[in-house]
């Protein structure tokens, strides 16, 4: 009866060592898992930072260039409209110079 007894104890004892053991396995193979996960969100956040990073560095260069044109069309405007006024004096001036030797 007392060898029963120890032998259900040591049983017992053998049982709970393996469940033990297996669940440090499982804690250690969960921690790797989550390390991995862990790396590749990392991973993934990192590529959708840089894919909107270069998204939104090709807007600027768009509105840039959108810009530049305006900025460009009105200089051209600018431009016709002095030399309209410098060709307006300048036939003023010729006039003076004709007049003026008369």
């Amino acid at each position: 009866m007392l060898q029963e007894t120890i032998k259900a104890v040591k049983d017992a004892e053998n049982k709970a060592e393996t469940i033990l053991k297996e669940a440090d396995e499982k804690v250690i193979s969960l921690r790797e898992q989550a390390n991995q996960d862990a790396k590749t969100l990392k991973e993934e956040e990192a590529k959708k930072a840089r894919e909107h990073a270069a998204e939104a560095l090709e807007a600027a260069k768009a509105k840039a260039e959108s810009e530049m044109k305006i900025f460009d069309s009105e200089t051209e405007k600018e431009i016709a409209a002095l030399k309209q006024r410098a060709a307006e004096k300048e036939n003023k001036a010729i006039e003076m110079v004709i007049s003026s030797l008369y």
